[in-house]
């Protein structure tokens, strides 16, 4: 092996990020890591609003990005047995300290002291968007040889997707909505599927990404820019409303509708996080007694995503629209930004 390899790394430049490939050292995996050689990268909403703000800290001058991976096994580090040399893995890039109170409890998505690879918020944590990432061996997760690069690499939204499912303590009977069906969106959709009884209403602005909601599962669509969401959520629940709303786009006007289309009691669990802070009506949620429930990240849900994929019970093949190669990463986030007028779901980055 090599003593260097390519790796997109963040620099600034005129007061702008930007992404240059660069020949950098080869990291080698230390006592309980894994040697990883990369195969794809999808690229998250959260690389893409932090690379492109130019006052943010959590994609830092000098980090690789990228936490939506798949590859292959190259190394083990002292101490670790497994998996082999060579087998396929798609990567949890939640790496927790196990002991503070919510891991000991096996809430890692929680945890105190929390690191996402791939991101400067909290350390300084390298990412993905290189031939190789050396991680702690429980982040790695073994995937079918029968699994493709591409459904490795979005092994962490699915996984992202199932625990937003699991925060929501659905009864089985309700019907459901999403508002945004982007990658998390169009996952969502699938597994509530399979989970509710009534109805799946998802709700977007893109008359491509409605349709492919209805090809994963959806019932009913409604695109916001023709329709009034609130009102129409409400007529289709008989004027009560939706039990259960997922909102998965993360700004003021989402989060508004779903306060707006759920019903008394009802739940909204809060997921999109495109801005830091967002600004919704008070009243409706007192008056209401809306209960709104935050998710993040994923507990045991990497397992669970990887058998989901595995045995076809959610397909992830559609959400990947646009590839790049390495040398493009640059080019890639530009599109990840510009998804809208590209039609683009996820861009990934093979390596």
């Amino acid at each position: 092996m090599a003593d260097t390899m390519r790796a997109a790394v963040v620099y600034k430049r005129e007061g702008r990020k930007r992404i240059e490939v660069r020949d950098v050292p080869i990291p080698q995996p230390g006592p309980g890591e894994v040697l990883v050689r990369v195969g794809r990268v999808g690229l998250c909403g959260s690389d893409v609003h932090g690379f492109f703000d130019p006052d943010g800290t959590s994609r830092a001058e000098g980090l690789i990005m990228g936490h939506e991976a798949g590859g292959h096994v190259a190394a083990l580090g002292e101490g670790v047995t497994g998996p082999a040399v060579g087998a396929p893995v798609a990567l949890d890039p939640q790496v927790a300290c196990g002991t503070c109170p919510q891991c000991r409890s096996g809430l890692v998505s929680i945890c105190d002291n929390k690191q996402v690879i791939g991101s400067s918020l909290r350390g300084f944590r390298h990412g993905a968007l290189a031939e190789y990432i050396a991680v702690p061996a429980r982040q790695v997760h073994p995937i079918p040889d029968t699994m493709s690069m591409a459904d490795a690499a979005s092994i962490e939204p699915l996984a992202n997707a199932a625990h937003a499912v699991r925060r929501a303590a659905l009864a089985g009977d309700e019907t459901v909505a999403v508002i945004g069906a982007g990658a998390i969106g169009l996952c969502l959709v699938q597994l509530l599927r399979s989970r509710v009884t009534g109805l799946v209403i998802a709700t977007d602005v893109s008359a491509s990404h409605l349709r492919l909601a209805s090809e994963l599962g959806a019932d009913v669509t409604v695109n916001a820019l023709e329709e009034d969401v609130v009102q129409v959520l409400r007529e289709k629940t008989g004027g009560q409303g939706v039990p259960v709303v997922f909102e998965a786009v993360g700004i003021d006007a989402t989060y508004t509708q779903a306060i707006g289309a759920v019903r008394k009691r009802g739940t909204v669990i809060a997921f999109g996080a495109v801005q830091d802070t967002v600004t919704v009506p008070l009243l409706p949620i007192l008056h209401k007694e809306i209960s709104i429930v935050g998710s993040t990240g994923a507990n045991e849900e990497t397992a669970e995503a990887v058998a989901l994929a595995a045995t076809g019970a959610v397909d992830l093949r559609p959400l990947v629209t646009h590839i790049f190669p390495l040398d493009k990463a640059e080019e890639a986030f530009e599109a990840a930004r510009g998804a809208a007028a590209i039609g683009a779901i996820k861009v990934q980055v093979e390596v």
